[in-house]
């Protein structure tokens, strides 16, 4: 039987429409994901079984502008901190673990930062690091396709979202082939992986949800990497782990290698073969996370 998964949208104290989904028991660990960029609420792991077996009560949720979540123009990295406080408060979290992969991992940070004892543990996983640091050189390693859309995000709003025209366009019309011209920069086991239909068809639904609005969601993520992100790495004091997969070119090892080393309570892993999609590493990312975390952080079972 495949575990049920429960959607809803609430409001933020800000008028806002958020939509989330949770996957896994009612009465599991709870877990608040902060998805890649782009993606979407819909992006999930390929086992449906894994949360159940792990104990994890797993809540993915669209970032302003994409999906079901209305935009919030000119937000920073440092705003979802907020959108995740008011998302535990509605599903009654006390305190519970953040965990993000790739433009993710920033906003996961950023509730390690801001949201105090309320977070128990941080997992970021392929994480960029801040681009408005003067010791570190934001483009080593980095991907064409990555050097282009984070010149564009440089440029201002109305380069970035002239950039992505072609991909939202792209995406509506057939998301395999901007899968594919994603992929071809990438190494053998991220084009492996993706290769599987299991996981192609998650992140086609990813993908096609992501653009629902259109551009929005995207280069807002994009112009709030450009910018400072709102908080320092410093402030990131809660217990943090860094996986980085050794050949990634989306958000390659200094990335990681530079955040983590900035980071008080951290230890950095690196994934010897790993890519940038790390789906195989998930179980130990989700034990990891919920170690000291239990159904007791929730003060209510939630909707």
């Amino acid at each position: 039987m495949i575990p049920a998964v429960r959607e809803a949208t609430m409001t933020t104290p800000d008028g806002r429409t958020l939509a989330y989904v949770e996957r896994g028991p009612a009465d599991g660990a709870p877990l608040i994901l902060s998805h890649g960029t782009p993606g979407s609420r819909l992006a999930h792991h390929p086992d449906p079984g894994i949360y159940e077996r792990h104990g994890v009560r797993a809540v993915a949720y669209d970032r302003p502008g994409y999906g079901r979540s209305d935009r919030q123009p000119g937000r920073s990295v440092a705003d979802a901190a907020a959108d995740v406080g008011a998302l535990a408060d509605e599903l009654g979290f006390e305190r519970f673990a953040v965990v993000g992969g790739s433009g993710g991992a920033p906003h996961a940070l950023a509730c390690g930062a801001l949201l105090g004892e309320r977070v128990i543990r941080v997992g970021a996983l392929v994480t960029p690091a801040p681009s408005d640091t003067d010791d570190f050189d934001f483009f080593e390693g980095l991907a064409d396709l990555n050097v282009k859309e984070f010149g564009a995000a440089l440029e201002g709003p109305e380069a970035i979202e002239r950039f992505l025209r072609d991909y939202v366009d792209g995406i509506r019309d057939d998301a395999d082939g901007v899968i594919e011209s994603i992929l071809s920069e990438l190494p053998e086991v991220d084009r492996k992986l993706a290769s599987r239909p299991d996981v192609r068809a998650i992140m086609r639904d990813s993908f096609v949800e992501a653009v629902r609005q259109g551009s929005g969601g995207w280069a807002d993520d994009d112009l709030a990497f450009a910018k400072p992100w709102g908080f320092d790495l410093e402030d990131v004091t809660v217990e943090t782990r860094v996986w980085q997969g050794e050949l990634d070119v989306l958000a390659p090892r200094p990335h990681g290698e530079y955040v983590a080393s900035r980071l008080p309570n951290a230890r950095f892993e690196l994934l010897e073969g790993g890519g940038h999609f790390l789906d195989e590493e998930w179980a130990l990312v989700f034990d990891w996370l919920t170690t000291g975390v239990s159904a007791a952080g929730a003060t209510s079972a939630g909707p």
